[in-house]
């Protein structure tokens, strides 16, 4: 081989060289982008099956059976109808949280008593600020919660002790098959994408390999050539 072919050929074979190593690149980078994605599913999966949740111990033969999630209605009915008797104020204003005026409203109190919030209806938002604690339980009922001075109320939060024999925080179960199945569909469909780039990236390094072993056998040419023509010289 000749010293302009021997150039021509160390050439181009450096920029396959250049260009497989990009490529090894790309494919390295896509397969750290995919692992980050399932650090995140992991996240995803642990958030949805430790999730916790505020049950309602209904009360059924003198038996609670805690199968429901907690609402508003069970706060305020009377004890009689299966409710807790209690009410509900806001941490902050001290006010008695209610989805809307009572009407009529009780004597000894005014509108400006009460916190209006449609949203507590919701038990999702309900079970939100009871957790925040922006909402406290006080244990008077609907009628003598209206002639008791807001500083004489007996607060509690959901996990005080008068509040557990209604209450149970625990685990929501109601999500974890659906995430369970997301997860793993996630995670197969995971496994088979690295394992076409893991191959991809093992056919880039043996042509890595192959190019290398030819470059440096044409390097050893031209040194040849070289060293040759110094000696016509010479």
């Amino acid at each position: 081989m000749g010293m302009s072919a021997s150039q021509g050929r160390f050439l181009l074979l450096t920029a396959q060289k250049s260009n497989n190593e990009y490529q090894a690149q790309c494919i390295t980078f896509e397969r750290s982008m995919l692992a980050s994605n399932v650090e995140r599913w992991t996240a995803e999966y642990n958030e949805a099956t430790q999730n916790e949740i505020l049950l309602y111990g209904q009360v059924n033969s003198n038996n609670i059976n805690y199968n429901a999630k907690l609402r508003y209605d069970d706060i305020v009915r009377d004890a009689d109808d299966g409710g807790m008797s209690m009410s509900l104020i806001s941490a902050t204003s001290n006010k008695i949280v209610v989805p809307s005026l009572p009407n009529p409203i009780p004597d000894g109190k005014t509108e400006q008593d009460y916190f209006v919030c449609p949203d507590v209806n919701d038990s999702d938002f309900l079970e939100k600020n009871l957790r925040e604690g922006n909402f406290l339980f006080v244990d008077k009922d609907a009628t003598m919660i209206a002639f008791t001075n807001p500083d004489e109320w007996n607060k509690y939060t959901f996990s005080d002790t008068p509040i557990n024999s209604f209450i149970l925080n625990t685990y929501d179960k109601t999500d974890d098959a659906e995430a369970q199945s997301l997860y793993d569909e996630r995670v197969a469909r995971f496994q088979r994408s690295d394992k076409l780039l893991e191959c991809q990236l093992k056919k880039l390094e043996t042509e890595h390999n192959a190019l290398q072993t030819e470059i440096e056998s044409v390097q050893k040419v031209i040194k040849d050539n070289v060293e040759a023509s110094f000696k016509t010289f010479g």
